[in-house]
């Protein structure tokens, strides 16, 4: 049974001189979901994309790119209380820049990466 959960959001805000300030992208969006294949495997895909937003305030020539990251993760129960999981963040290898602290220092997002944990209940 499929699980799917959205979240969109849209921002119009004004700093205090009237332009636009910073760190706060047009518009996001996330959409996941999650399918349970039997009593003991499930996956989950993932999207988040996020517009443009500026690095400093009041200066819209200068603002981080839109970007969209893919997530996917699955799971499958060894035993009562054993779960192994796989989780594949940025799957596409997206070069993407989520915050920016200045206009010297901007954080890159996490390149491909790839987990997988073990967790037993008692």
């Amino acid at each position: 049974m499929a699980k799917p959960a959205k979240v969109v959001s849209h921002a119009k805000s004004k700093t205090s001189k009237g332009g636009e300030p910073r760190e706060i992208p047009d518009h996001t969006l996330s959409l996941f979901t999650t399918y349970k294949v039997s009593e003991k495997f499930g996956w989950g895909l993932g999207f988040i994309q996020q517009g443009e937003s500026n690095i400093v305030n009041d200066k819209s020539d200068l603002f981080l790119p839109e970007f969209t990251r893919v997530d996917l993760g699955a799971y499958y129960q060894i035993t009562d209380g054993l779960n192994i999981q796989l989780n594949i963040e940025n799957l596409t290898d997206e070069l993407y820049f989520p915050h920016s602290h200045s206009t010297h220092q901007v954080s890159v997002g996490e390149p491909l990466s790839v987990r997988v944990s073990a967790r037993k209940t008692f």
